[in-house]
């Protein structure tokens, strides 16, 4: 089963990995992420996809390694000799064991790991590339504690058009800068991304006011360039329910136990992460009972039936979270829909082998 589970393994990840191909080529072209960097990128995003890679993996090591012995009747013949299948089937009820001890390790510190430095690599990266996030005609929160609004965006050369932008990063002495034109100006600094840039801002004016003091300040400018930073510490403050571990998120929903609509992000991954665990359980099961039929092409039959589960199977996981979002259904049960949903075909497949 070792060398199955393997193929299946980089089977299954290459086709995850292909769907983010359009993704980090854009970093590629667009920002000017180096090879490196792109690597690194490239095992972070494959780490979010290990809890549903390595059960389906272990899936089809079992749906190959029973349906080679059914096709070569060697089933039969260890039934007749007094072998049940439930005696066959404990050797890969251990191997589940261990490959959901592997998945629930995984999701508590490697993967909320990957999910971390993924999205602090997205965060400076926004750096490079200011403008291609921000929209026509539309008030933008987020570009360094500032608030931009441009009528026309040029995404290819960073620049805008007809630009607002409100400062308030000095509490005291908030600002508004009104613009004809804007450019953003990437800093490269020691490390491999541009956590800096400058914001070069060409024939505006700058607006200050204090009510208190009955004070109005216009400064009237030909340029005027703004520092544009963010820090390594605060990078690593930012707190998304994917990049926390278990005993995080449960502190978490501590927090937040009064307050759902915050509550139920982190409840859902934590229960998502418990589930995925569960999962290798399942899947031996199910693997030995469907093995079991005569297959004509093993394994092709086999990574045919396990993309079909996975395909199922996370089709009813987004729809638990989904329902659990909304609050139709408590998380912790929402996001055992798919598990639950295996259950019975799982034992069914395996008692219609085990005449």
């Amino acid at each position: 089963m070792l060398y199955p589970f393997f193929g299946g393994f980089v089977f299954f990840m290459f086709v995850f990995l292909m769907f983010q191909v359009v993704r980090l080529a854009d970093y590629f072209i667009n920002h000017g992420v180096g090879l490196t960097l792109l690597a690194k990128m490239t095992v972070y995003l494959s780490a979010a996809f290990l809890p549903v890679v390595m059960p389906v993996s272990f899936l089809v090591a079992t749906l190959v390694g029973f349906g080679r012995l059914s096709a070569d009747s060697e089933i039969v013949a260890l039934k007749a000799s007094g072998i049940s299948l439930l005696r066959m089937y404990l050797p890969v009820a251990l191997l589940s064991i261990i490959v959901a001890a592997c998945v629930f390790y995984l999701t508590y510190f490697f993967i909320p790991w990957g999910n971390r430095e993924f999205k602090k690599t997205i965060v400076k990266l926004g750096n490079t590339k200011v403008v291609s996030n921000l929209k026509e005609g539309t008030f933008t929160e987020g570009f360094f504690d500032l608030l931009v609004y441009a009528d026309k965006v040029d995404v290819a050369h960073n620049k805008m058009s007809g630009v607002f932008i409100f400062d308030d990063r000095d509490s005291k002495n908030p600002m508004a800068i009104l613009s004809k034109t804007g450019e953003v100006i990437p800093l490269k600094t020691e490390s491999e991304l541009s956590a800096a840039a400058i914001l070069k801002l060409d024939d505006g004016s700058i607006h200050r006011s204090d009510i208190a003091r009955n004070y109005y300040e216009k400064i009237d400018f030909g340029e005027y360039r703004i520092m544009l930073k963010v820090e390594e510490g605060r990078v690593d403050e930012i707190k998304y329910a994917k990049t926390l571990d278990a005993d995080d998120l449960k502190s978490q929903m501590t927090k937040f136990e009064g307050d759902y609509s915050r509550y139920q992000e982190y409840a859902i991954e934590y229960w998502k992460r418990i589930a995925l665990a569960i999962a290798p359980l399942l899947f031996g099961v199910l693997g030995v009972g469907l093995g079991v039929v005569r297959m004509r092409s093993v394994k092709s039959n086999a990574i045919f039936v396990a993309f079909a589960v996975v395909v199922v199977y996370w089709g009813l996981h987004i729809m638990g979270a989904t329902l659990a979002e909304k609050g139709a259904i408590p998380p912790f049960l929402a996001m055992q829909i798919s598990n639950l949903a295996v259950i019975p075909f799982a034992v069914a497949s395996f008692r219609r082998s085990a005449w």
